[in-house]
């Protein structure tokens, strides 16, 4: 049975015109890219060819996307096993679509050469750290700023990340949020690690005498405690675009995690107030006034259909509910050994890739069959020529 171009995967009753309402304004894609030091874990991250590489593959990615190749090392990073980056999915929508975009970083290692804005200068810190991200409130303020920008262009606003180890502070994130998450997130590799990953969660979590649900009251302790520099940056960017356009947080765990965090600070808006940061007053204010109807979630069937993960369930535990939707997409007749891996469970997302086939089939009536010929021929430009 051929899989349709888009996938419902998950449709609240009272969003059903979500991508109508995309369709009126064109894509505009945003890339925000940070570190955590808990992709240096082994096992966490399969986001390079080697552990050494890791700290340059966000900066690789959006360098791929400028100039069409990586400056900062020699070729993208690929998986260790040689599926290369989804990043090649991502600049095929962008040169199909003549999209506009933007990087962002949150707090890199690794400073690519790209004209960008900064919203942070500090990278992650591992989970296992007593708290994983400083000034988790700067950032999340820097974000709001950025999206109040972004909204005045009238897109349709694609967030997507390049934050390798990203899934794992997302499963953190969201059992600190109140979701359980503990061995239902996808990742970049075949089943995914769970039983690693959990088991550091769930440690991270225990020295820092934290539970399920114990960061509702303040969501952004989920963050500063367990988190990346992405989620706070991501999230505010949502909330104060989301006022004016549609937000399509470009992802699959790591963006559920970023809805999570966007729904738990909706249900406390006094934990929006209360931040001090100076001259912010007035954009918290606005933050409280973020549309949840014009925020949804995209991502590629690999994840979406991912049998070592649950992405429904996550979805389903929301503290507000949002859309989830899914490019169909589907290397098993790619001409190239190193995309049909897709299919066998590396990689799956990243650099909003799934978010940006979802626009091409959305804006061009594009389906699969004519969509792999294009990233194909991005993926032999980059690794082949």
């Amino acid at each position: 049975m051929t899989m349709p171009a888009i996938i419902k995967v998950h449709e609240p009753e009272n969003n059903r015109d979500f991508l109508d309402r995309c369709r009126q304004l064109p894509p505009f894609f945003v890339c925000t890219i940070a570190s955590t030091e808990t992709a240096l874990i082994p096992g966490v991250s399969a986001a390079g060819a080697s552990p050494e590489l890791i700290p340059y593959t966000a900066a690789a990615d959006v360098e791929a996307i400028v100039y069409g190749q990586a400056l900062c090392l020699g070729k993208i990073p690929e998986n260790p096993v040689g599926p290369p980056s989804p990043v090649i999915i991502t600049m095929a929508a962008l040169t199909e679509l003549n999209a506009p975009f933007l990087v962002v970083d949150a707090g890199n290692a690794i400073t690519p050469k790209v004209p960008m804005i900064t919203a942070g200068r500090n990278p992650g810190l591992s989970i296992t750290a007593p708290e994983a991200v400083v000034q988790v409130e700067e950032l999340f303020v820097q974000g709001l700023i950025i999206g109040q920008q972004l909204a005045l262009n009238r897109h349709t606003l694609v967030l997507g990340e390049s934050v390798p180890g990203g899934t794992t502070t997302a499963m953190a994130v969201m059992e600190a949020l109140g979701i359980s998450a503990l061995g239902k997130i996808s990742g970049s590799m075949p089943g995914n690690n769970q039983s690693l990953k959990q088991e550091l969660v769930c440690r991270a979590m225990r020295e820092k005498g934290l539970k399920q649900g114990s960061s509702l009251d303040n969501p952004l302790n989920a963050v500063r405690f367990l988190g990346d520099p992405m989620q706070a940056v991501q999230a505010g960017i949502a909330m104060s675009a989301s006022r004016e356009i549609p937000v399509l947080l470009a992802g699959g765990t790591q963006m559920i995690a970023v809805a999570a965090l966007i729904g738990a600070l909706l249900n406390r808006p006094a934990a929006l107030t209360a931040i001090t940061t100076p001259g912010a007053k007035a954009l918290l204010a606005e933050a409280v006034e973020a549309r949840i109807e014009n925020i949804a979630i995209a991502t590629t069937a690999w994840v979406s259909e991912d049998k070592s993960a649950d992405v429904r369930s996550l979805m389903q535990q929301l503290p507000q509910a949002l859309p989830l939707y899914a490019a169909g997409l589907d290397f098993s007749t790619s001409c190239h050994k190193n995309l049909s891996l897709y299919e066998e469970g590396y990689v799956k997302e990243g650099v909003g890739a799934g978010a940006m086939a979802l626009s091409a089939m959305l804006y061009h009536d594009l389906d699969n069959s004519r969509f792999l010929p294009l990233i194909e021929k991005v993926y032999e430009d980059i690794y082949l020529s």
